[in-house]
């Protein structure tokens, strides 16, 4: 009838649904605190086998027990091993490939050696590190970026450096407007290729390892 309270009010059903709730999950629990085992590396510098000259200069760099990835990654390079490297900035990662690949050109294992990065100022800091560790040897770099003239660079490049440090774009800009052949680089880094991807570049990249030999 219409005086009889219904069996199931909203506020009966509110309470039907209410689940339990363990405080338990809430509560924050103690974290077990552990210290880290300190890199402790496999090789000296002067394991690696380096020219003199560059053994020098690594020396004067102040370079005496390598980083993790350093010292993870020199040897592979040394064996003209393909090779991904993951490290964090600032853990010497310029030099884990930069170092071996100086060594193989001394040798005559590698003619030239192409560097591509995602961004100008990246670019600028590894041919810094090339000159500190080149200081000496019958070795050149030619720096390719966007933001600066394309003739001077063009110069650069018929002196036939034997590393370049590249931007993709400005690189596939002399590739395909200017003449620019890379068939004869035969040694190539994509250097934070994480984030050049992130940019956009994987055009200008499968385009530039098309290129190569």
């Amino acid at each position: 009838g219409r005086g009889k309270r219904p069996l199931f009010s909203s506020k009966n059903r509110k309470k039907t649904n209410q689940k339990a709730i363990d405080p338990a999950k809430f509560v924050n629990k103690a974290v077990t605190a552990f210290e880290e085992t300190p890199f402790v590396a496999m090789h000296t510098f002067t394991d690696f086998g380096f020219d003199a000259r560059l053994q020098a200069n690594i020396t004067k760099h102040g370079y005496e027990s390598p980083t993790p990835i350093q010292d993870g990654a020199i040897p592979f390079v040394l064996a003209g091993r393909d090779l991904i490297g993951l490290a964090n900035t600032g853990t010497g990662k310029t030099a884990a490939f930069l170092l071996p690949l100086l060594q193989r050109l001394l040798a005559g294992q590698v003619k030239r050696c192409l560097i591509v990065v995602p961004t100008r100022e990246l670019a600028v800091q590894i041919e810094d590190e090339f000159r500190l560790f080149a200081a000496g040897l019958p070795l050149r770099s030619a720096l390719v970026v966007g933001g600066a003239s394309i003739a001077k660079q063009q110069q650069a490049l018929q002196r036939r450096p034997q590393f370049v440090m590249a931007t993709p774009g400005r690189l596939r800009d002399l590739t395909e407007n200017y003449g620019l052949g890379l068939a004869d680089f035969d040694a190539v880094v994509l250097d934070e290729a994480d984030r050049m991807l992130d940019m956009g570049f994987i055009r200008d990249i499968r385009t530039i390892l098309d290129k190569l030999s």
